[in-house]
């Protein structure tokens, strides 16, 4: 794989999954942040109306709504739907941190006034005890994240336009940010494959594999036969250049990690192939040069193989 595309590909998807996120999820997260923060400004009879206009929304309507027009703050409020008489419990501030406490006095005031069941709003967060004071009653907990939808389309559309804005320009902050660090990545990535792994991708590069660019044992060319009366004992310097020659044939052979020579006539040979893959390109180096071809091969099995070494000659003497 060309290691541009690495790190293109790193790059797009790692700059995607992220835009995805600020836009999807953290964007919808930071405006109800924001609105939340924003209803926890308002008065309390402002905040109250709100709860009340969501809970008309519902069918609830607001039983005595006269109690509106006095000038102490109201905290609860009856509300009707036909028959059936419900209490709303407002906590107004973003601090609240609802226990067990709130939840039980309402439980008390609904069987006090005989009402059909309850819930309590906040723009707070309602804690754990006070969740577990509300199972098997029938009262509602509306804290933040719950009490948000129910009056997001509520507010001013000036305020909420200006929620949806802030939010919007934080998220293409962070978006822009977010592709300068994949694109830090991908070059990051490139730099690691690069130098994870030269030699197999200029091997790659250079040269076709090895079933293609090397022939087949049997194809391949006989070596010309060598009589008594034309064969002539190299030199000490032939001879020995004539070795290197074989070992360095032999490393660039599939399957053959080295080969040293431990005498002039005994060539040892370390293998990661089978010995039948292997062993006819060991005896066409050594054919080459009439005086290592008798020499005798060791033929030592892959690592980890619990393979004998085994030993063999191409030709005998």
């Amino acid at each position: 794989m060309s290691i541009w595309l690495i790190g293109l590909a790193v790059t797009l998807v790692s700059g995607t999954a992220v835009t995805v996120y600020l836009w999807l999820i953290r964007r919808p997260h930071d405006e109800m942040s924001y609105g939340l923060h924003a209803l926890s400004g308002l008065r309390w009879r402002e905040f109250s109306k709100l709860v009340l206009a969501a809970m008309e929304r519902r069918g609830l309507v607001e039983a005595t709504p006269d109690q509106q027009d006095s000038r102490e703050p109201q905290s609860t409020f009856v509300l009707a739907r036909g028959e059936e008489r419900w209490l709303l419990s407002c906590k107004h501030g973003s601090a609240y941190r609802i226990a067990a406490a709130p939840v039980q006095e309402l439980a008390a005031s609904i069987r006090l006034g005989a009402a059909r069941g309850g819930i309590l709003a906040t723009e707070g967060k309602v804690e754990k005890e006070g969740r577990d004071a509300a199972q098997g009653t029938s009262i509602e907990l509306l804290d933040g994240p719950r009490l948000w939808p129910e009056v997001r389309y509520l507010i001013e559309p000036a305020l909420r336009e200006q929620i949806a804005q802030y939010a919007t320009s934080r998220a293409k902050r962070h978006t822009g940010i977010s592709w300068l660090g994949a694109v830090t990545l991908g070059a990051l990535a490139m730099a690691v494959w690069s130098n994870a792994y030269p030699t197999v991708r200029e091997d790659a590069e250079a040269a076709p594999p090895a079933s293609v660019a090397r022939p087949a044992p049997a194809a391949a060319p006989a070596t010309p036969a060598v009589t008594q009366e034309s064969f002539r004992e190299p030199t000490q310097e032939e001879l020995e250049a004539q070795m290197r020659d074989v070992l360095k044939a032999l490393s660039k052979t599939p399957g053959i990690t080295r080969g040293v020579w431990q005498t002039k006539l005994t060539l040892s040979v370390d293998r990661t192939a089978s010995e039948k893959d292997i062993w006819p390109w060991i005896c066409l180096e050594l054919e080459r040069y009439p005086a290592l071809r008798a020499s005798r091969v060791q033929l030592n099995p892959p690592p980890g193989s619990s393979e004998p070494v085994r030993w063999r000659q191409c030709k005998t003497m």
